[in-house]
């Protein structure tokens, strides 16, 4: 072979090496996509597999609630967390003089509440004590379970006002209750200070 022609040849050579440099893709950056994709997806799942057993477990939580008064099957009864109180009333089934109506139906029930079904008779004779006793707002004989005390009662607590009284419903609905008297101080708006003072009137039985 020829001088020119081996010249011909490594031109050649050269010319193809850099096409192939130029124009084929590296395989490392889609190896690098193909390894991370499952495991970000693997993750995620994983995650969402966690909130879902997370509310199954927040489902599946019992309660204890006692239903009284107008009904014809009254006694504690047993309810899943986020129950409310039209599952009570539904339960110990009312009776013909039951006056539903001043119940809140849509309430969840709380972890040892009492829920008392009036009758059309004393509905009456108890808005009138319920409007005397707020209208005197004496302080609350005695201490105050945070799990069953009513608003109009919270209210009657010095220090506590509206603002308040609803930040402990809330969390009553949403923690199915205070396991002890110290989770006040979770509650927005209740700081040590105010934990010391509201012992002498709060407990949580």
């Amino acid at each position: 072979m020829t001088i020119p022609r081996l010249q011909q040849v490594a031109t050649m050579a050269v010319v193809l090496l850099l096409l192939v440099v130029l124009f084929v893709p590296l395989p490392s950056c889609s190896n690098e996509a193909l390894v991370e994709k499952p495991a970000i997806v693997e993750r995620e799942q994983e995650a969402q597999a966690e909130d879902r057993s997370a509310d199954q477990t927040l489902v599946q939580k019992k309660i204890m609630v006692d239903i009284k008064g107008a009904v014809k099957r009254p006694g504690p009864y047993s309810f899943r967390l986020g129950d409310r109180v039209q599952d009570a009333i539904k339960r110990a089934a009312v009776t013909a003089e039951a006056d539903i109506k001043q119940l809140n139906l849509a309430a969840r029930l709380i972890d040892g509440q009492e829920v008392i079904v009036p009758t059309k008779k004393k509905t009456k004779a108890l808005k009138k004590a319920a409007t005397e006793k707020s209208e005197q707002a004496e302080v609350p004989k005695g201490l105050l379970d945070l799990n069953a005390a009513t608003e109009d009662q919270l209210l009657e607590v010095p220090g506590i006002g509206p603002a308040k009284v609803s930040a402990i419903v809330k969390y009553r609905e949403e923690k199915g209750g205070f396991a002890t008297y110290e989770n006040l101080g979770d509650v927005k708006g209740f700081g040590p200070k105010t934990l010391e003072n509201l012992k002498a009137y709060l407990i949580v039985y």
